[in-house]
């Protein structure tokens, strides 16, 4: 049941086009629009004659915390659908599905499917970063977590997430790409810089092999080694996430 405050939201508020624009994409009527207003707030637009806030008004200030929030929502309601989904397969598969469905790629491109990137506030010149659109969705999960409750929030993301924008046959025959993956978890776990290191070429033409390190800042995560570059980076990456446990064994 709509509440008092939901309408004067939708109808009377001087905030009624952007909770129309929000109930277009959510099919929800916010109760705190400014709950939205932050969630689509990126860091970047905090400027002030060229210069960022202090670090607790950018806290305060842009989406981080309720990007932070979305993403254990998200995490957690698609561990639950895929549960259900598929009750004889193991928690290596259930989780390697879930690592493909809330990749950041995929992430993106929802948002943009349901012009949740549209409304994103951002001060980013030239080539924006495109993981900006993700991290918005997730802040606004967040937001609708905060505003209407966790079971609302269910509702907003197998209706306009899941069952619109996730095809499972698909998501199943993906290849995952083990050096995207340990990327996008080192970003998450804020581990520092990855970097892939050349550590020794042996061999001549078409017999040399390269070894490679990935490492995160000072730290060496993996060690791997292929023909060329490239498969020597996947297999340091591969040989990360096992150590990380983030795959089988």
């Amino acid at each position: 049941m709509i509440s008092p405050r939901q309408i004067f939201n939708s109808y009377l508020s001087p905030n009624r086009d952007f909770a129309r624009q929000i109930r277009s994409i959510s099919g929800l009527t916010p109760r705190e629009p400014f709950l939205y207003h932050l969630a689509l707030t990126h860091s970047s637009s905090l400027r002030k004659n060229g210069h960022a806030f202090r670090e607790t008004d950018i806290a305060k200030g842009c989406n981080e915390r309720l990007e932070f929030l979305g993403d254990s929502i998200l995490d957690s309601i698609i561990a639950e659908y895929l549960f259900k989904i598929y009750p004889l397969k193991d928690e290596g598969f259930l989780t390697e599905m879930r690592s493909k469905i809330v990749n950041r790629k995929s992430l993106n491109d929802i948002c943009k499917k349901l012009r949740v990137d549209q409304l994103v506030q951002h001060n980013q010149s030239g080539s924006i970063n495109e993981s900006m659109y993700g991290d918005a969705l997730e802040a606004f999960i967040g937001a609708v977590f905060l505003d209407l409750g966790y079971k609302k929030c269910k509702i907003f993301i197998y209706k306009r997430i899941i069952e619109p924008h996730i095809h499972l046959k698909e998501v199943e025959s993906q290849i995952i790409s083990y050096k995207n993956k340990l990327i996008e978890y080192v970003q998450k776990a804020k581990m520092g810089l990855l970097t892939f290191d050349v550590v020794s070429e042996n061999g001549d033409g078409r017999n040399k092999v390269f070894r490679i390190q990935a490492k995160a800042g000072q730290k060496i995560l993996g060690v791997g080694e292929g023909k060329n570059k490239k498969t020597a980076e996947q297999r340091a990456s591969e040989d990360a996430l096992h150590k990380l446990h983030l795959l089988d064994a």
